[in-house]
């Protein structure tokens, strides 16, 4: 491997090496960095449905201003930068204080009532059950009664309340708001609500002891800041207050950051690449795949270790700590920005004379089997949208229901790293042996097949570190389904369209399968849960694959196929390697 080296190709190799070593230990995490700042999956989902389109229109975008302006090599550089900033930005967020309603109950002492329709974590029982409360308060704002009036004024002994208890009128929406501590040694779990017990509350003018002669009841809403475990359980209280959260600038701020570094990465990569096969020339372009290689490389190291370095620096909080990867992407960051300066600036070479692309597409279009062709690619990309972004938020959901969370960061990082070494650089280099001796519809077959096969795995399991053994699955599935993509692509196109379909492909892989499957999976998770949602897209993949499977036999039928439209050219095969080669802008490593 170290033998000949090229120097002309070292600086594009630490490249690839040090931007995914940067990404690597945030892009996978931040899912669930969103979930841990208060998000529920719904908006992630959403968040995940605006990504790949925001990317999608940037690459175009920014590389037409390249090429008009000669300017790749300083978009580049300067992307670098915003992805940087970008990225590290996200670390300054804090946490959304969740609101909730409770329940105030007073009989003898006084309880706060918070419930859950479908129950809480074990975890967060646990946690609450278990802790003592030093220095914890909770802010509440309570549905005014006279019967709570009159319990406040006779046994909690607050003046002013007496001249509100004999008031003629009490609205609706009369509150009245105080600070709570809690009791340390008599709180309960019973039917789906987590019984707490008050030891103080604050009003203005002074902390009273609650105490009550007569059975009363309110409503309140429940804000509990800077407490990170009543943060999380009012979060597991299933009210509307909890959707607000997209009002929130928090929200804003994770979406906006989020979407910048989405355009800077997908920029990047699509002028890295280009740069990359200027470099290597017409000659050497069979060896982009041993450049892009170190990608990898550098994505699933960094990957791993970010996970261990998570659960090392959050032991004892309660929370996962992650600060050591938002510092880790900078300084990676800033090496892949000095090294990238020594890159040589060559522009790509473009034809003016290039047929419209308009008109490119409509003729693609036409063809039945590119129409079957874009099913596939759509139903791909849904499934690949859960385990780029739901498959780590489904791995916390599991940790936290069987207590197994101390070392969750450490198998996520693993789960990258399978994925990277022992799913998707093997299936790259025998995906053409693959693609050969099976054809391309039975592989496209295989993948949904084997990623039904993958969800319903995925939802029988108990114990998150069997995932490990399922993420081989991870090859044959996401490892093998883009090479089978660009190289279908390159095969059923006639010279002259090969850019356009490769433009075709990312926009209905990603513009439409990931960003929908994004989308439904958030709003599945939220709905139902993750075990639900898993079996959802497993049966999903099936119907999928049966639809492609029907399709198929009526294009027999009808006898669309290359061969008889008279495509000659597109009987033959087309090696993946080489059909890869064809796709400039594809954003690998962007997750």
């Amino acid at each position: 491997m170290f033998e000949n080296i090229n120097n002309r190709l070292l600086p594009i190799k630490a490249h690839y090496f040090l931007f995914n070593a940067a990404t690597g230990p945030i892009v996978p995490f931040l899912p669930t960095i969103a979930k841990q700042l208060g998000f529920s999956g719904f908006l992630v989902g959403t968040i995940y449905t605006i990504l790949p389109i925001s990317g999608l229109i940037a690459k175009p975008l920014f590389g037409a201003l390249a090429d008009k302006f000669k300017i790749h090599k300083i978009l580049f550089l300067i992307f670098q930068v915003i992805v940087a900033i970008a990225l590290f930005t996200i670390y300054f967020i804090p946490e959304i204080q969740n609101k909730a309603n409770v329940y105030l109950t007073c009989n003898g002492e006084a309880t706060l009532e918070m419930c859950s329709k479908h129950g809480f974590s074990d975890k967060i029982i646990q946690d609450v059950i278990t802790e003592l409360h030093l220095n914890k308060s909770c802010q509440v704002s309570c549905k005014a009664t006279k019967e709570i009036y009159l319990e406040i004024c006779s046994y909690w002994k607050v003046s002013h309340f007496c001249e509100l208890q004999n008031s003629s009128t009490i609205l609706d929406t009369d509150t009245f708001n105080f600070t709570l501590t809690f009791d340390t040694f008599h709180d309960y779990y019973m039917n789906n609500c987590i019984y707490i017990s008050i030891l103080t509350a604050k009003f203005s003018d002074a902390i009273y002891k609650p105490a009550c002669k007569h059975y009363v009841r309110t409503s309140c809403i429940a804000t509990c800041y800077d407490n990170p475990i009543f943060n999380q359980l009012l979060y597991e209280i299933d009210v509307s207050e909890n959707s607000t959260q997209n009002s929130t600038y928090q929200f804003y701020s994770f979406l906006w950051a989020t979407v910048i570094s989405w355009i800077g990465m997908a920029v990047i990569v699509s002028i890295t690449d280009a740069i990359c096969f200027n470099l290597l020339g017409n000659e050497r372009r069979n060896e982009y795949g041993k450049q892009k290689m170190w990608g990898s490389i550098g994505f699933g190291i960094f990957g791993i270790s970010a996970g261990y370095l998570v659960d090392i620096f959050s032991a004892g909080k309660f929370q996962k700590d992650y600060t050591c990867i938002f510092y880790i992407m900078l300084i990676i960051m800033i090496f892949d920005i000095i090294i990238s300066t020594t890159l040589r600036k060559k522009s790509p070479e473009y034809s003016e004379d290039e047929p419209s692309i308009l008109l490119e597409l409509f003729t693609i279009l036409r063809e039945g089997n590119v129409l079957a062709f874009g099913w596939w690619c759509i139903g791909t990309g849904m499934c690949t949208s859960v385990v780029w972004n739901f498959l780590f938020w489904y791995t916390e959901d599991l940790a936290n229901s069987s207590f197994q969370i101390t070392h969750l960061k450490t198998l996520q990082g693993l789960l990258t790293g399978v994925q990277c070494f022992l799913g998707e650089l093997p299936f790259n280099f025998i995906s053409g042996n693959v693609l050969r001796k099976l054809g391309h519809v039975n592989v496209m077959s295989l993948v949904l097949l084997i990623y039904a096969i993958r969800f319903m795995a995925y939802s029988t399991v108990s114990n998150p570190w069997w995932f490990l053994i399922i993420e081989i699955l991870h090859g044959p599935t996401v490892g093998l389904c883009w090479p089978t993509m660009v190289s279908y692509g390159d095969k059923i196109t006639p010279s002259g369209t090969k850019a356009t379909i490769q433009g075709f492909i990312g926009a209905i892989f990603e513009g439409i399968g990931v960003s929908s499957g994004s989308f439904i999976c958030g709003w599945l998770i939220d709905t139902y849960g993750g075990i639900v949602t898993l079996r959802v897209f497993s049966i999903g993949a099936l119907l999928w694959l049966l639809c492609f499977w029907l399709i198929q036999l009526l294009l027999r039928k009808l006898k669309i196929s290359p061969i008889h439209t008279g495509h000659n050219h597109l009987a033959n095969y087309a090696n993946p390697d080489d059909a890869i080669l064809m796709t400039m802008s594809r954003e690998l490593q962007t997750y």
